[in-house]
């Protein structure tokens, strides 16, 4: 009875090691067309709608921006579309860019719940986006994370020392003017 009893684990313990080999050579198969692509490389020469597609209606250009900014209370929103510059953008994945306002301003862009990135050779092109405009104070650890994205260099990161009230802009959607 006990040999009986070995014999049925026995079996069972070689059924288990015949079905997991079985299972290990078939992973990689598995692994190799289940891998996702990875994401090209975003440029402006090849690329012009990022995040949601909008027709340009009533698109404010940087004088009036800046004037409609300048009405606005930290809490207070305004839904807007907004065409100007790319004075600069992040270095690192284009999850952010600066866009041009007259006096030396700017407007800091972020993209809705960071769903799309903008390419990061956008600098100096025209650029529409649609979405939130607000503004708000940023702390010196945001700023400086902001300046390093930037490629600034340490000298100007460690200059940082005090929170900023700025323009900021969250978009939905954003688009290469040409």
């Amino acid at each position: 009875m006990k040999k009986l009893l070995l014999l049925t684990i026995l079996l069972m313990f070689l059924a288990c090691g015949q079905h997991n080999s079985t299972e290990e050579k078939q992973s990689p198969i598995e692994q190799t067309t289940e891998t996702p692509s990875e994401e090209k490389e975003l440029s402006i020469l090849t690329d012009d709608e990022f995040g949601e597609s909008f027709e340009n209606k009533e698109v404010k250009k940087g004088e009036d921006m800046l004037k409609m900014y300048q009405k606005l209370s930290i809490g207070d929103t305004l839904q807007v579309q907004f065409q100007s510059q790319v004075q600069s953008v992040c270095a690192k994945k284009g999850c952010w860019m600066k866009l041009n306002l007259p006096e030396d301003l700017n407007v800091h862009v972020t993209f809705k719940d960071y769903e799309f990135y903008v390419p990061k050779d956008s600098k100096g092109h025209e650029m529409a986006v649609k979405g939130r405009a607000f503004i708000e104070k940023t702390d010196v650890e945001t700023l400086k994370h902001y300046a390093e994205d930037a490629g600034k260099s340490k000298e100007d990161i460690a200059a940082i020392v005090s929170p900023k009230l700025n323009y900021r802009f969250i978009a939905e959607g954003a688009k290469a003017v040409k």
